[in-house]
């Protein structure tokens, strides 16, 4: 069963984006003196009509509990529900009669990225997502806008990404590792149950976790390039596999 999570929202644009699509929020926080802009006003009263806590609080009471640079005058804990434990959603998946595709995410960085990643597998197909547990910045108001809402339906799992390989091993998921090295991503079978592991913008993938890949696959590059932006790269895999599958591997 899918598990609740609260994520911070520190973007006023972001909450009201979020209420008017229908998500759940547990609090909002706002400062005394927010109440004077149109979008507060909006947030306030949509918020009161859903029934939702309104705290009004001092601004040094937002500066602690903001976790970005630009203080808002206004910050939302919203309700995640689309987090799961790895073997639920695998059973899911099962019933489902689908193939399991996921995508692990060995410590990315950006939000940027994340949000972008998180919208390329909604589209693509991906049902699930596997991120390290000390992921911090995997959802943010940034990746959450970005990914156009993706990052709140795709099933995420928040697991150390050792013993998720060692599960998806005894699944029989294929893990590739999407490196510089490795054998052409378009000359590579990857229908069936298929797992992509995505590395950190600066370093890659990790040694440790390049060591329990099945295979790895590369994308060629013109000379003078060392590598695609990851969330490039994770459009450009995640749709070569919806190929194969529709048109077949050749």
């Amino acid at each position: 069963m899918p598990r609740t999570k609260f994520i911070q929202i520190e973007s006023k644009n972001a909450i009201l984006e979020l209420l008017q699509e229908g998500k759940s929020f547990e609090k909002i926080y706002a400062a005394l003196n927010a109440y004077k802009d149109v979008k507060t006003q909006e947030i306030i009263q949509i918020a009161g009509k859903r029934r939702i806590k309104v705290e009004k609080v001092s601004r040094k009471f937002m500066e602690r509990l903001s976790k970005t640079a630009s203080i808002e005058s206004i910050i939302g804990l919203m309700e995640a529900d689309n987090m799961w434990r790895l073997d639920e959603l695998l059973e899911k998946i099962h019933k489902e009669g689908v193939y399991p595709f996921f995508l692990l995410l060995d410590h990315l960085k950006y939000d940027l990225n994340i949000g972008a990643i998180l919208r390329t597998a909604y589209a693509s197909g991906v049902n699930g997502i596997i991120t390290p547990i000390k992921s911090e910045n995997f959802l943010t108001n940034e990746s959450l806008r970005v990914s156009m809402g993706a990052a709140a339906r795709i099933p995420i799992v928040e697991m150390n990404l050792f013993s998720a390989m060692g599960v998806m091993n005894k699944e029989g998921i294929k893990i590739f590792g999407v490196s510089m090295e490795g054998k052409e991503y378009y000359n590579t079978d990857l229908r069936g149950p298929v797992a992509f592991v995505l590395g950190a913008e600066d370093v890659g993938i990790s040694s440790r976790v390049a060591e329990r890949v099945d295979e790895n696959i590369s994308i060629p590059m013109r000379e003078g390039l060392g590598s695609l932006n990851v969330g490039a790269a994770t459009a450009v895999v995640c749709y070569e596999k919806l190929k194969q599958e529709v048109k077949g591997y050749k």
